[in-house]
């Protein structure tokens, strides 16, 4: 369309078009222009990116602008380019274009229901930053470049990461600030902090980077993290960390971790509570997929499960009580202080509260308050064993068996155990368990951490040399009895050594009290798993492959890891402890020779015999040294020892081998104490006191056999009385049956309990691991208070049978009228004379008069009188302990008759006085003329001193007084003393 026209000029309105180096030619009438001329559109020109900040792994792309053409057709062929900064093998920039297709087969070209253009297209995956875009239609092309303004704000086109995944554009500080805050962010949108300020390492290193060159200056820089300063929202220079020097592709975040999209700047990744996050120097090892997208970094991110989970908090941050890398560490006295990175000690912050310290330590994998006074549970826990060492020395006094003893310190220690799985028992519950942990001589129930700095190799190292401490104990106190007993108690020859059995039995009983313990701790070092935590995102297993040891978190089997330079120790201890002492066991036990010696003792010890050498003289330096591993036990089972031991080491294995699955731990618990119990039910290993006639009659040929070998050394023979006493008859023997049925002191009976209650815990604790049971729900608080119940009734039961036994050791005539005469005695203030009204308390009737601890099974028969009074006096002068007693008067009487004639011939009383004390010196201790007594002296109580003091003692009367006695038949020592005050009278 021709505007104008003149004879020099010529305007026209063209059509829209796009185009350039069009022909243009003028044609007037039939002529036209020979040569044509050049003729291009404008170019084409963006006014707006939407969106301006895409999503850097690929997104849609929208362009609006001008000069797109009227038409597809007219536009031509149109393309669509970006570019992007990248580094050559010599560091020297370029650009890189990349095409942004049609969508989906769509053309670029498109036009609005106006029909106004635009372009619509897809780019592939890019980098991070900003970014130029090239469009070209019809031949003509045009650049947008994106520029950074003063603000730091980006014009043009700035691809970023989206949720979930990080990259940054070169040379990006990490910056944080507090962006949870909406009335900040409206103050302050622009507000910019450091995230991470620079090491002293790093800073001195911000001036050696060339940002020509792209490179340090100084070599010792290139591992560093990259610094540079920086000002902040405060107007504060900051050295801040660099993250990166070139723009780079987004990755998934981490397994673990979370992507934050922020308005201002990239998120790096942050660990999500139960994970920690580690800047590991790039590697293809310590990289993985990433590496090939993160090399040009100084660090790439490592993102582990936290063990326990509950020590972390997310955003590497620690748990109160819980410090160091991935919170390993507990605030205990050896993290309380770290240094700064000039070297100086500085109070830990995650270890103080202003001044003043908080107190943690580990107990069963995790950190818990220090107790406020742990001196306190010392003395606890000393009194405890100076009690318990009283009972047990007054139980051995009278000759009582331990055995009971020994049952409940096993259940004990099997019941501590369950503290260090992971089943999430109620705290009742933990707090009980952790008291019982002192029968598995648990140091960590005193938290020695909170009051020394310990670290853990030092204490393991601690616990396993002290049973060897205590070895050293017992053999310095051999050697001061052997100084004793040779300058101060005169003895000679093999008397000065006379204590040293006994003391190789305490040294063999502080292993076996120790065993379980030692074992745990030496397994401890070998009990290494994969640890492993579900995102809670993605639902991954996050884990780095590696095992780690569970009480310390060190890495397992990796050259320079402190779990490595325990390996060797621990194996010494299990051969020593573990492997070593069962062993050492099994070579006393199980040996023809030795075995028949431990059934020979048992049946003495059935009677009540060889508690000295004339009425042991096979075995008798065997008990002493033996006797502890297998006196609990029947003849038959003399080995029962071995099947305690294997129980123990099964049950420490499982604890500490299968931790990290509690539900798994403990059926195979189960299955090991099921196991136990069934063997238990059918062999009944224990020989209580109430079953020793049941063992003799088991054993008749050898009680004949020995009884007759007594008298044939005294020159005698044995009377078919005394061989019915002494094997028993089998009335008697129903009759006791028929009492220990009634009575549940049997220590098999006890045994089976115990068993059967330790199997119900650990069902509970599986039924604790159920997740259709919540915490703090009624049904969680009803198994709670049963578990508790169960708990404190076998450990009742167990009391109950123990200080039965202590009752009828040291009163055995005693029964509950005692009491209740004792208590109406109290309430009356009267003064009554027990002895003289026994045999009224007969009629009282069925309250208390008809509960007697005599009745106690262990103790049933033994009061029992099935004989004349002829075999009964035939008996007791046939009886080893009366034939010593009778042999000790003698001596007796012939010592005080020289000490009258050296009195009569030196005529002072100085010579009786050091005849009396010579006299003392020989029976008033442990000498050989006593050493009978010593080894037998529950025998009537017979008193030395009042021998001492009579003027001249009669010839032993013949006894006359029938009285019940811990042996069954009249007590010799109270019939001698009876017929001599009768003849005194």
């Amino acid at each position: 369309e021709v505007a104008f026209i003149s004879h020099n000029e010529i305007r026209v309105r063209i059509r829209p078009g796009v185009g350039r180096d069009l022909p243009l030619v003028v044609k007037v009438g039939e002529k036209s222009t020979l040569t044509p001329y050049s003729f291009s559109y404008d170019p084409p020109y963006i006014e707006e990116l939407s969106p301006d900040s895409p999503n850097a792994e690929g997104d849609q792309l929208t362009i609006y602008g001008g000069n797109f053409g009227p038409t597809a057709i007219l536009a031509g062929e149109v393309k669509i380019l970006i570019g992007q900064r990248r580094y050559d093998s010599n560091l020297k920039m370029y650009t890189e274009w990349v095409n942004c297709t049609s969508y989906m087969g769509l053309p670029i070209w498109q036009q609005k229901g106006t029909g106004t253009p635009y372009l619509y297209c897809t780019f592939p995956r890019v980098l991070v930053g900003p970014k130029d875009v090239m469009i070209s239609i019809a031949g003509q092309n045009t650049t947008s470049k994106a520029t950074e303004g003063a603000d730091g704000r980006i014009d043009g086109l700035f691809p970023r990461c989206q949720a979930e995944y990080y990259g940054q554009k070169e040379d990006a500080i990490f910056r944080g600030g507090d962006y949870e805050n909406p009335i900040t962010l409206q103050l302050q949108p622009d507000r910019d902090m450091c995230g991470d300020e620079c090491t002293l390492a790093s800073a001195k290193c911000k001036d050696s980077w060339n940002a020509e060159n792209r490179t340090h200056d100084r070599e010792e820089c290139e591992e560093l993290k990259h610094c540079t300063k920086f000002v902040d929202m405060n107007e504060d220079l900051v050295n801040c960390t660099v993250l990166t020097r070139e723009d780079e592709y987004c990755r998934p975040c981490p397994g673990g971790s979370t992507c934050e999209v922020q308005t201002q700047f990239e998120a790096e990744p942050i660990s999500m509570e139960g994970y920690w996050r580690f800047d590991m120097p790039v590697s293809p090892e310590n990289c993985g997929d990433d590496y090939n997208e993160r090399k040009h970094r100084t660090h790439c991110y490592d993102v582990l499960p936290c063990n326990p989970a509950i020590a972390c908090e997310g955003d590497n941050t620690c748990a109160h009580g819980y410090t160091g890398e991935k919170c390993d560490f507990c605030c205990d006295m050896m993290h309380r202080y770290i240094k700064d990175d000039y070297g100086r000690k500085i109070p830990n912050p995650e270890c103080w509260a202003g001044n003043k310290q908080i107190k943690y330590f580990r107990q069963y994998g995790e950190c818990a308050p220090c107790p406020s006074n742990p001196w306190m549970i010392v003395a606890i826990l000393l009194g405890g064993a100076c009690f318990g060492g009283s009972i047990a020395y007054i139980m051995k006094k009278k000759h009582v068996s331990l055995g009971i003893f020994s049952i409940g310190v096993d259940y004990l220690q099997i019941l501590a155990l369950l503290s260090a799985t992971k089943t999430p028992w109620p705290q009742v519950i933990l707090d009980l368990y952790t008291w019982l942990s002192a029968f598995n001589f648990n140091i960590n129930i005193t938290a020695p951490e909170c009051a020394f700095e310990l670290a853990y190799e030092d204490k393991w190292r601690m616990i396993m040399i002290m049973p060897a401490l205590m070895l050293a104990c017992v053999l310095v106190a051999n050697y001061v009895l052997i100084v004793i007993n040779k300058f101060v108690l005169n003895k000679h020859g093999k008397d000065i050594y006379s204590h040293g059995y006994r003391l190789w039995g305490v040294a063999i009983r502080i292993i076996w009290y120790t065993y379980l313990s030692l074992s745990m701790n030496a397994l401890e070092v070998f009990n290494c798993s994969v640890v492993e935590l579900e995102d809670p995102l993605t639902g991954e297993i996050v884990t780095d492959g590696k095992q780690y040891m569970q009480e310390t978190n060190w890495v397992c089997y990796e050259e320079g890891s402190l779990q490595v330079f325990l390996i060797p120790y621990a194996f010494v201890a299990l051969a020593l402890y573990t492997v070593g002492y069962p062993i050492f066991v099994a070579s006393v036990l199980l040996p023809p020779e030795s075995a028949r010696k431990c059934r020979e003792d048992q049946i003495l010890r059935a009677q009540d015999l060889g508690y000295t050498r004339k009425t042991n003289p096979h075995c008798y330096e065997h008990r002493l040294k033996y006797g502890k591993l297998y006196y609990y036990y029947k003849p038959k089972c003399w080995y029962w020892s071995l099947v305690v031991l294997f129980r123990k080491f099964s049950i420490a294995t499982i604890s500490l081998m299968f931790r990290a699955n509690a539900t798994f731990q403990m059926c195979m618990i189960v299955l090991a104490i099921f196991i136990s119990s069934v063997f238990q039910v059918k062999w009944q290993p224990f020989m209580s006191m109430s079953e020793h006639e049941e063992v003799l009659n088991d054993h008749k040929e050898a009680v004949e056999a020995f009884r007759e070998e007594q008298e044939r050394a005294r020159g005698g023979s044995v009377s078919q009385g005394q061989k019915k006493l002494q094997l028993g008859g089998d009335a008697k023997l129903e009759r006791a049956k028929t009492v220990v049925a009634a009575y549940f002191w049997n220590y098999n009976s006890v045994e089976i309990v115990l068993l059967s209650c330790s199997i119900l815990v650990n069902l509970f604790g599986i039924m604790f691991e159920s997740k259709f049971l919540k915490t703090n729900s009624v049904s969680y608080e009803t198994l709670a208070n049963i578990t508790f119940v169960v708990i404190v009734t076998s450990l009742v039961y167990v009391i109950c049978v123990i200080w039965s036994e202590i009752v009828v050791a040291i009163f055995p005539g005693l029964d509950c009228s005692h009491i209740q005469r004792l208590m109406d005695g109290f309430k009356h203030n009267a003064d009554v004379d027990l002895t003289r009204n026994r045999a009224a308390s007969s009629d009282v009737g069925m309250e208390l008069n008809d509960l007697e601890f005599s009745s106690n099974p262990i103790f049933s028969g033994q009061s029992e009188n099935i004989l004349s009074k002829e075999d009964e006096d035939r008996l007791v002068k046939s009886h080893p302990d009366y034939i010593n007693l009778t042999n000790t008067i003698s001596d007796l009487q012939s010592q005080l008759r020289m000490a009258k004639k050296e009195k009569m011939s030196m005529g002072k009383r100085q010579g009786v006085k050091l005849a009396v004390t010579k006299f003392k010196r020989g029976f008033g201790k442990p000498g050989p003329k006593k050493a009978a007594l010593d080894d037998h002296d529950s025998v009537g109580g017979f008193d030395m001193a009042k021998i001492m003091d009579e003027p001249e003692p009669e010839p032993v009367p013949e006894p006359g007084e029938k009285r019940s006695s811990a042996f069954g038949f009249e007590n010799p020592m109270r019939a001698a003393k009876g017929g001599a005050e009768g003849k005194k009278g």
